[in-house]
This record gives C-alpha cells, sequence and structure tokens, in this order.
C-alpha cells in the first residue's frame, strides 16, 4: 500500500515536471504575443477614452470646472474665470498651452486660436475681474458653449471620441445630440467598410471556388505548377500590385484601349478612382487567400461521395450540391471570414484606386493619426471597427458551430 501510494507521489510530481517545462516553453510566445499585440491593443483601447492633458495643465480650472453644470445655461462663477486665467498664464508659452488648445480644438474648432489669444492678451491689463477681462479679449468667454467645451475635456476620462466617432455631440448645455447632416460621417464610413469588405468577400468566394476546386481534383503534379501561380502574387508587394491597377484601368489604360478597339465602346469608361476600382483591386489582392482556405478542406474530400451519388442516379449538379458542396462548407466560412477581416483593415489599395467618396474607415484612422494628430478619435475609431470584426467573428461562429472557424 505504501509502495501505491508512494507511486502514485512520483507520477504527480512527474507529470507538475512535465508541466512546468511545457509552461517554460510557452512562455516567450505568450510574453512575445504580450508585448506585441496585448499592450499595443489595451493602450489603444486606453487612449479612446483617457485624455488628461487638459486637467493636468490646467488643474484648478479643471477641478472648479467638475462642479459646474451648464445644463442650467448658466455662466460659471468668479472664481472658475479666476482659476481658469491663472492656470493659462502659468502654461504660457510652454509646449502645454499648445497641448490645451489643439486637445480644445478637437472638440469644437476655433477653440484653439481662442485660447492661444487668450493666453496671449490675457497678462496686458489687471483692470475689472477677471469675467470682464476674459470678454474684453473675446465675446466667446460670455457664451456657456466655449465652457461646456472646456468643462467636458478638463475630464480625463471622455467618451467624446466615440461620440464623434458614432456622429454625435454635445450641444452647449452638455446634452448629447446627433452631428448636422453636413458633419455626419463616420457611420456612413462604418457602413461603407462593412458593404465593400462583404462585397468583396462573396467575389473571392465566387471566383476561388472554381479555382479551388480545379486545383483539388487534378492530379498533383499539375496542381503543384498551378499552385505556383496562386501563390506568386505573394512574392510582389501589394503595393506594386494596386499601382498596376492604375495602369490597367486608368482612362487612357490597357483596359479601355481593348474596349475601344474592340468596338465595345466608343469612350473611355471610368474604372478607376470609383468603387468599382476598389472592389477590382482588393478582390484581386485578397483572391489568394479564399483560394489557400478552400483548396486546404477541399483536398481532404474524397470523390466517393460524388461518385456514389451518381451511381444511385443523381446528375452531376445535384451530386455536387448535394455530396460535395456541403462537405466544403468548412473552407467556404473560413475563406469568407478570412477575406472579410482582411479587408476591413485595408488602407492602401482603397486610397490609390479610390475616389473621395470610396475611402474606408482605415483611411482616417490614418488620417487622425498622421495628419490632425488627433490619436484619440482615431484610437476610438479603430476600437470600434475591432469591436465590429470581433462581433461579426462570433456571430460566424455561434452560426456554424465553430465549423471553419480555423481560418486558412
Amino acid at each position: 500500500m505504501a509502495d501505491s501510494r508512494s507511486l502514485k507521489a512520483k507520477l504527480r510530481s512527474a507529470e507538475r515536471a512535465e508541466r512546468a517545462k511545457a509552461a517554460m516553453l510557452v512562455f516567450p510566445l505568450l510574453a512575445f504575443l504580450l508585448v506585441t499585440f496585448l499592450v499595443p491593443i489595451g493602450s489603444l483601447l486606453l487612449k479612446s477614452f483617457r485624455d488628461p492633458v487638459v486637467s493636468l495643465e490646467l488643474p484648478h480650472a479643471a477641478r472648479l470646472l467638475h462642479h459646474w453644470s451648464p445644463s442650467a445655461g448658466q455662466l460659471p462663477g468668479e472664481h472658475v474665470y479666476e482659476a481658469f486665467g491663472r492656470d493659462l498664464l502659468a502654461i504660457k508659452g510652454t509646449d502645454g498651452m499648445s497641448r490645451v488648445a489643439s486637445r480644445l480644438n478637437y472638440d469644437d474648432t476655433g477653440m484653439r486660436s481662442l485660447i492661444m489669444k487668450t493666453a496671449r492678451r490675457l497678462g496686458e491689463s489687471t483692470d475689472g475681474t477677471w469675467r470682464q477681462r476674459f470678454s474684453k479679449i473675446d465675446p466667446r468667454w460670455d457664451e456657456v458653449r466655449s465652457w461646456s467645451t472646456l468643462k467636458y475635456a478638463a475630464s480625463p476620462w471622455t467618451l467624446g471620441y466615440y461620440l464623434k466617432a458614432f456622429d454625435f455631440t454635445r450641444d452647449e448645455r452638455g446634452a448629447i445630440v446627433r452631428q448636422p447632416d453636413g458633419q455626419r460621417l463616420y457611420v456612413d464610413v462604418f457602413v461603407k467598410t462593412a458593404w465593400v469588405s462583404i462585397s468583396v468577400s462573396v467575389l473571392c468566394l465566387l471566383l476561388g471556388y472554381p479555382v479551388a476546386y480545379f486545383l483539388a481534383n487534378i492530379p498533383a503534379r499539375y496542381s503543384n505548377l498551378f499552385m505556383i501561380l496562386v501563390l506568386l502574387p505573394f512574392w510582389t508587394s501589394i503595393l506594386v500590385r494596386t499601382t498596376a491597377w492604375v495602369v490597367v484601368l486608368q482612362t487612357h489604360g490597357v483596359l479601355n484601349d481593348i474596349l475601344i478597339r474592340l468596338g465595345l465602346t466608343d469612350h473611355a469608361l471610368a474604372l478607376i478612382y470609383n468603387r468599382f476600382g476598389v472592389l477590382v483591386a482588393m478582390t484581386h489582392i485578397l483572391l489568394p487567400y479564399a483560394i489557400l482556405s478552400l483548396y486546404s478542406v477541399m483536398k481532404g474530400v474524397p470523390n466517393l461521395y460524388v461518385k456514389a451519388a451518381r451511381s444511385l442516379g443523381a446528375g452531376p449538379v445535384r451530386s455536387f450540391f448535394e455530396a460535395y458542396f456541403p462537405q466544403t462548407l468548412p473552407g467556404v466560412g473560413a475563406a469568407g471570414m478570412l477575406t472579410f477581416i482582411l479587408a476591413v483593415g485595408y488602407y492602401i489599395t482603397p486610397a490609390i484606386v479610390g475616389g473621395p467618396d470610396d475611402q474606408l474607415a482605415s483611411y482616417y484612422i490614418a488620417y487622425h493619426v498622421n495628419t490632425t494628430l488627433n490619436w484619440g478619435l482615431a484610437s476610438a475609431l479603430a476600437a470600434i471597427l475591432l469591436a465590429g470584426v470581433l462581433i461579426v467573428y462570433g456571430l460566424f461562429v455561434k452560426l456554424t458551430g465553430g465549423a471553419g472557424v480555423k481560418l486558412g
């Protein structure tokens, strides 16, 4: 009995040692994922609803504005004007002033010039109350709207970027309202991104399925040769492939010249800098991913079922759709999901071959990161895009019961 307990203890000890070794082998990969994936994603999400610039640079005014409400339509008291004025004078001529002005301008265009003008002229005269001095510099300080913008920007935690990403804003009393018709942008951009991504996925499936079927059902010596042709585009950068479509589709490009010479049209067609060009170029770039995903599943589907269906009297079309096609659905789902996820985040291709009305969400994310430097709004747009992809993927897994979840 003692020997039995000793043997069990030794087995448990050996199992713990094996698990420890396995954990040590996996640890570098987990650390790599943590540093290169989870930390940037977490930083992105944090940036989208945390912006402490105003609260750090204008601490006294931020603390007092926290207790002031614009809902009554009344201006803040003299003590708020004084705290704000002293905070402005304290950061005058520093980088903090520029950061505060830029941050406020994200919420209300024109606030940057107002802040810089006020800070520049605030020390010129000490006559009158602080409110009178502010009003003399610019009458906008007698408007609730200016102080409302300052109040909500003064909080280090904000939903303002998400409000703007969904085409909402705050009125002068702090109530959340829809943006005016001419200023609504991002909801339409997300809808457009989803539509283009779905369209590209469908086109990739329609074009990739017969190619993958052909590769999976020909002798290996021929399929390997054709597979090289499928993989060949990966040897060329996306930028080069996209630029090639500009040459092909432009007004005096290859395709228009062929159509005119064949007499199919008497004038050049608009094939680029529009939605058609975006769909063609993105489908061409993502098509190999769909073919490879479908081929990996089709290669494991035996033709025995199709032959059995034919022997039982089914025609070629019926035997294909009832005996063969259902077995390839995991590949169809994986290919569709993979191309959709890749299309959602595309930036270079729509930017080159698309027109002003054909830019996807990634274009505006890059625009706010590189041009306006509004990283908070860029982070909010990216977070919404990420959440949308996760929701679509979750629905896909639920509807398919996990079939085809392994993309590729």
